[in-house]
């Protein structure tokens, strides 16, 4: 349950201790933004339509990766910002377990899957109990783009932990 606290914390280091690289990491991700304004809602919306074909119910939110993040994979992958090419993440909330699977091969059936880039945290799950199918695509609009898949229930132990936990117990 501290993500967002850890995130803040991130954040505010980070301001500190690499205010330049932070800044142009928020200048490019404001260009991106000005490139394509609706980019986030109409890849959205494209899984949205591929769900609603296959008669499928989710909920799908987009969200553009933190600097921080970013920084942290350019570091890790020693790229630079313009061949970092996956900084938009989506999740896509469930009610079913069954149902991550069959959206996953939804998801591979229509868009090109990147190698390397899935892991199945529903059927070994996370030491701290952390559930979710992750993958990367060549998404709708032809990026590269990091989807979560899990059920609601796993999002509220994703985002709340412990704490959340209790509930379902």
């Amino acid at each position: 349950g501290m993500q967002d606290i850890r995130a803040e914390l991130d954040d505010l280091s980070f301001k500190v201790l690499e205010p330049e690289i932070r800044e142009s990491i928020i200048h490019r991700l404001e260009l991106l933004r000005q490139q394509d304004k609706n980019l986030l809602v109409k890849t959205i919306q494209k899984i949205q339509e591929l769900l609603i074909k296959n008669r499928t119910k989710a909920e799908i939110f987009g969200r553009e990766k933190k600097p921080y993040s970013i920084w942290k994979k350019m570091k890790i992958k020693s790229v630079n910002f313009s061949q970092l090419s996956d900084i938009m993440a989506y999740t896509i909330l469930l009610e079913k377990p069954e149902l991550c699977y069959f959206v996953l091969g939804l998801l591979h059936q229509k868009y090109s899957y990147v190698p390397g880039r899935f892991k199945d945290y529903i059927s070994t799950p996370k030491p701290n109990g952390y559930q979710s199918l992750h993958t990367t695509l060549i998404g709708p609009l032809n990026q590269r783009i990091e989807i979560q898949i899990r059920t609601k229930k796993m999002n509220d132990l994703a985002n709340l932990g412990v704490a959340a936990h209790w509930i379902y117990k």
